[in-house]
């Protein structure tokens, strides 16, 4: 009866974990070890202990056990299963049940340090599960159920969400996963919680995003997080489940390779800072076979957070917080010892990454003197750690000159502070728009009081509540952006030109009708401007009151000149590596006549919203926080705005940019910058009617034209037929000519 009454249990919990009918949850295998490798494994792990790539691995662990209660207890482990010591196995099973039963689950505090402890648990249980009376496998797997409870996502795990929030992180993924295939022959209960959770909802929504290849947590908490995902992985596939997550699970550390600096920062997106990539990384290099990401991971080769905040291993009395301790032995177990690192120069240099984000990354290099340019849509918003920075960018050349300006955690608090909430997480802190309407209200974010609502900044509406599972996260609340066009070319391997259009309007409220952002990095070969980013937006508000701001976030106090706004960075970077780079900014549209430029910022307003200031600092001072932006705004009121700026990147010694020449005819609007052209159409998207334009000077010129409808074109120059065009899915044609007057129209030569 005892059994019987069991089963139902298992049933009924795996019922309340909310999963679907028809879901199949692979079974342990009946043998042990099972967890994180199998029998057949040990050779491998023997071979480990003086293989010069993982050696250094096993040494650490040896001199932490010294240290730490719990990794002497995982080490002891392994050694027994490497040895086959009874007395060994034995000491490792009675010391590890006294030090469980010593833990005052009532001082539990952060709920990642009980869901490490059930590792610990899990391995001594599963590894030395032969020399365990049936006793002590009832004592460790109540405890381990008692710790359960403790965790942020419940047990059963039904609280929280398991796409965004900790519930995503390692309570599930790893801790509760790994302690129910450790009992799973006693108490099945655990895993089938677990498994079923992860399974159920956990894979489909990953499935869902990681064809997008990028982590919508930004590069400081998506190796983070994603690490999660990699231990699910590893757990299941050693198992002998194979993989649980779709394939393209490979690329999602590809982004964090494109976004690395040649300082080894980041570009920075999301919350957290500079941190580096870590275990996420290193995991699926080795799971997948993957040398790329092997190389991004080998330039800075961290496995946890330094800071010592991030020790979750239990506290133990006289004992200090270590750093980069926690996850050691998982390099040691699954670091593929026989992946070699590939060039990152072997990859092209500009990348998409497609739904749910609308993301692109174009650089001109992987040398210290690349510029790199990030530019977002955003087709979705997951809330959590990601930012209300749809249609922004970012550029890096010798230093940070289009930046996301503000702090993540400073001397006045962390995530869900005022100056988090009201500014470091807004349109306002980022190189995108604001449409203001003065009697906008934005309700309330996480840990404010209630009835208290947000600063009004101007920007994008709030996604205040974190999807639970992959159904929340496909509401319409979530949708904000669509991307219209991207593409780059005509050389798909060093691209000349990289393109992204988007719609951003679903991500303001009712204040705007229409909000697209074309943005296009120009590759223009080295020399003194090596790289220009060209921004063209066209914005129609519900109300021609409504004023509408271009932004521009800058490290340091920018100067005005005219229609120009320059950043010149100083010697107030890093001083291993000081900064020496400058941003021009011409602003073309709205017109000299009809333009505001202004810089916000310095003493009083470094993170200003419309009458209030935000502070916060950094100790030491972070150079990147900003301070300072440039806001460009239309004079006289309209409901239909345009903005065309662009923006050149060289080193600060150069006195003047290149010449840009706006292009105006009709419904088309433009630039020519050196020998490039591009040409937008100020009107409509994809149109089928003929274009026409001049492009001004002389000399043979590359010409990009955009919003096309796809299909056969002719090209005509001074009224002379020249060509066929054919226009793909990104809406473009490229071709080469001298300056003079083109018109390209539907159909054939």
């Amino acid at each position: 009866m005892k059994a019987l009454f069991r089963t139902l249990v298992s049933l009924f919990c795996l019922v309340v974990a909310a999963q679907p009918q028809d879901l199949r949850i692979p079974q342990p295998p009946a043998e042990h070890p099972r967890l994180y490798l199998r029998a057949r494994d040990l050779p491998d792990l023997r071979r480990r202990l003086t293989d010069p790539v993982t050696a250094p691995a096993w040494q650490e662990l040896e001199a932490m056990a010294k240290q730490k209660t719990q990794i002497r207890l995982e080490v002891d482990a392994l050694r027994y299963l490497l040895d086959r010591d009874s007395g060994l196995g034995r000491r490792t099973a009675a010391d590890a049940l006294s030090f469980l039963q010593k833990v005052d689950i009532n001082r539990v505090g952060d709920s990642r340090k009980p869901g490490r402890l059930m590792v610990t648990a899990a391995i001594v249980y599963d590894w030395c599960y032969p020399v365990l009376t049936a006793q002590q496998k009832a004592e460790i797997s109540a405890i381990m159920v008692r710790l359960a409870k403790t965790l942020e996502c419940g047990y059963p795990p039904d609280k929280g969400s398991f796409v965004v929030g900790h519930p995503s992180e390692f309570m599930i993924l790893r801790d509760m996963l790994s302690a129910g295939v450790a009992i799973y022959d006693e108490n099945p209960e655990m895993y089938r919680l677990a498994a079923g959770r992860i399974l159920g909802t956990h894979v489909p929504a990953r499935n869902w995003q990681y064809p997008g290849g990028a982590f919508h947590q930004g590069p400081g908490y998506s190796d983070a997080r994603f690490v999660s995902d990699m231990y699910a992985t590893w757990i299941f596939a050693r198992m002998g489940a194979g993989n649980i997550f779709d394939a393209s699970q490979r690329y999602v550390p590809y982004e964090w390779i494109y976004l690395r600096r040649p300082d080894n920062k980041f570009i920075r997106a999301g919350d957290g800072q500079n941190w580096p990539t870590q275990l996420g990384s290193l995991l699926a290099a080795s799971f997948y076979h993957d040398g790329y990401v092997l190389a991004n991971w080998l330039k800075d080769p961290k496995i946890d957070p330094t800071n010592k905040l991030y020790d979750f291993l239990w506290p133990e009395p006289g004992t200090q917080a270590m750093s980069s301790t926690d996850s050691k032995i998982f390099e040691f177990l699954w670091r593929d010892p026989d992946l070699k690192p590939q060039p990152l120069s072997r990859l092209p240099l500009s990348r998409y990454y497609g739904a749910p984000y609308g993301w692109m990354t174009a650089r001109t290099g992987w040398d210290d003197n690349s510029v790199i340019a990030q530019m977002r849509v955003n087709i979705y918003h997951f809330g959590g750690h990601q930012h209300r920075d749809g249609g922004s960018f970012e550029l890096y050349y010798q230093g940070p000159l289009a930046i996301h300006g503000g702090v993540y955690q400073g001397v006045n608090g962390g995530y869900g502070d005022a100056h988090s909430r009201n500014y470091y997480q807004r349109t306002i802190a980022h190189n995108s728009l604001l449409i203001y309407d003065p009697e906008e209200k934005f309700g309330q974010s996480r840990g404010q009081s209630r009835g208290q609502s947000l600063a009004n900044d101007g920007g994008q509406r709030m996604v205040l509540q974190e999807p639970l599972t992959l159904e929340d996260m496909l509401k319409p609340s979530h949708k904000t952006g669509e991307v219209l066009a991207h593409g780059f070319g005509p050389d798909a391997q060093r691209p000349a030109y990289t393109y992204l259009k988007g719609d951003i309007a679903a991500s303001y409220s009712a204040k705007v009708r229409e909000v697209k952002r074309s943005q296009v990095f120009l590759n223009l070969g080295g020399g003194a401007v090596p790289a220009a980013l060209i921004v063209f937006d066209r914005v129609v508000a519900s109300n021609p009151d409504f004023k509408k701001y271009w932004l521009l976030q800058s490290p340091v106090e920018p100067a005005i000149d005219g229609n120009a706004e320059i950043v010149t960075l100083g010697p107030d970077g890093p001083k291993d590596r000081p900064w020496s780079g400058k941003l021009w900014n011409t602003t073309l549209l709205p017109r000299a006549d009809n333009a505001t430029i202004e810089k916000v910022g310095g003493p009083g307003k470094e993170f200003y919203v419309f009458g209030k200031n935000f502070p916060d600092a950094k100790v030491p001072p972070d150079p990147e926080m900003g301070g300072w932006r440039i806001e460009v705004s239309p004079k006289q009121p309209a409901a239909t705005d345009l903005f065309l700026n662009v923006m050149q990147v060289m080193d600060r010694s150069v006195a003047k940019p290149l010449v840009v020449e706006k292009i105006e005819s009709g419904e088309t609007v433009g630039v020519r910058i050196a020998d490039r052209v591009v040409v937008f159409n100020a009107v409509k998207d994809r149109g089928h009617e003929p274009v026409s334009f001049k492009i001004p000077g002389a000399g043979t010129v590359r010409v990009l034209v955009t919003d096309l409808a796809e299909g056969q074109w002719k090209l005509s120059r001074d009224g002379q037929s020249q060509q066929g065009l054919t226009v793909g899915e990104a809406g473009t044609a490229y071709f080469e000519g001298p300056a003079g007057s083109y018109t390209l129209s539907r159909g054939g030569l």
